[in-house]
């Protein structure tokens, strides 16, 4: 372990999952504000799901079942140094990261749900909802990396709005019935509250959906947009900038999180076939207790209207973060950042 003010050495084990990684990065970088950090990203692959199932029931066992599983399960390329810690997200990086905590001794951090591994592999598990375990850390928002969290430029009273599209995904089904009532709310929330809208979809939106809304969508409305099945082009972080305020589908936790992070104040879409899993319940719960976003059916975007209020304070989850290591990392004491 690396002492007071040595530099770090951080393992961050990616599955290739944008929003894992962004998790990732967002702890990785949460440490390297206050403390030197050396980070290197690894990238793996599952070779063998039934062992990788098998491995969740057998990790709390021992370092030698550790060594003999670790490349049977993975595909996975480790640098020639020790690391001083261990961090990944998503579910597939699960087991790597306990195996390697184990085998080299050093703790371990993971952000996401634990998928029913055991909570004594991981030194800290942050999450955005409770999930009962001692080691559990229960952050306001989900890590992301720094540069996400920087405050947005001041606009205009009279900026568009920025309207976030996503697809079926996370429990969330969009039927042609609500990709109409999205075109006809997008038309007539913006006419009755004097809105012009910045609109971007994604990849899950689909071919079929897009073409409805650009063939609906009246264009007088629009500032820009933009339809990534068409086009694909990341524009999100642009338009937050260029926005007074954020629409945006509930199917992508992420999506979410990046919109309040900007500090606009953001609103959900939720259309009818709506069943998030209870952990992305809780989730958006308690984004809604804390002032952070306001929930919409999507049924009613055409009588919206909207009344300006104060954006919830965002908060310093970097900060957060550090303060939860004061026993896992070299005496980090108090929370003064670097130079």
């Amino acid at each position: 372990m690396a002492g007071r003010n040595e530099t770090l050495k951080i393992w961050l084990l990616s599955d290739g999952a944008p929003g894992h990684l962004s998790q990732s990065r967002g702890l990785a970088e949460a440490i390297g504000r206050f403390h030197p950090v050396e980070v290197r990203e690894i990238t793996l692959q599952v070779r063998q799901r039934l062992l990788k199932s098998l491995l969740r029931y057998l990790l709390p066992c021992s370092t030698v079942l550790a060594r003999l599983l670790l490349h049977r399960v993975y595909t996975i390329e480790l640098p020639d140094e020790h690391p001083d810690l261990i961090i990944s997200s998503g579910g597939n990086t699960l087991g790597a990261n306990a195996l390697l905590a184990q085998l080299y001794g050093v703790p371990n951090l993971y952000s996401g749900t634990l998928k029913k591994y055991p909570a004594q592999c991981y030194t800290r598990i942050y999450t955005v909802t409770p999930q009962g375990c001692a080691n559990n850390v229960v952050l306001p928002l989900p890590p992301v990396p720094l540069w996400l969290t920087e405050k947005m430029p001041v606009v205009e009273a009279d900026a568009p709005w920025l309207m976030l599209i996503g697809g079926d995904g996370a429990g969330y089904r969009f039927t042609e019935a609500d990709w109409e009532q999205l075109a006809e709310g997008i038309n007539q929330s913006g006419e009755n509250n004097g809105i012009r809208w910045l609109l971007t979809t994604s990849r899950r939106t689909g071919i079929e959906a897009e073409q409805l809304l650009h063939n609906r969508i009246a264009p007088a409305l629009l500032d820009e947009a933009v339809y990534y099945g068409q086009t694909p082009r990341p524009v999100v972080r642009e338009f937050l900038g260029r926005c007074q305020g954020v629409m945006v589908t509930e199917d992508s936790l992420t999506m979410i999180a990046e919109a309040i992070y900007s500090g606009r104040p953001v609103i959900t879409l939720t259309p009818q076939q709506s069943d998030p899993d209870r952990n992305d319940a809780l989730a958006l719960e308690g984004y809604v207790a804390s002032g952070l976003i306001c929930r919409l059916p999507l049924a009613v975007l055409n009588k919206f209207t909207y009344a300006q209020r104060t954006q919830a304070e965002i908060p310093d989850v970097a900060r957060l973060i550090w303060e939860s290591l004061h026993d896992v990392l070299p005496s980090p004491g108090a929370a003064d950042e670097k130079p």
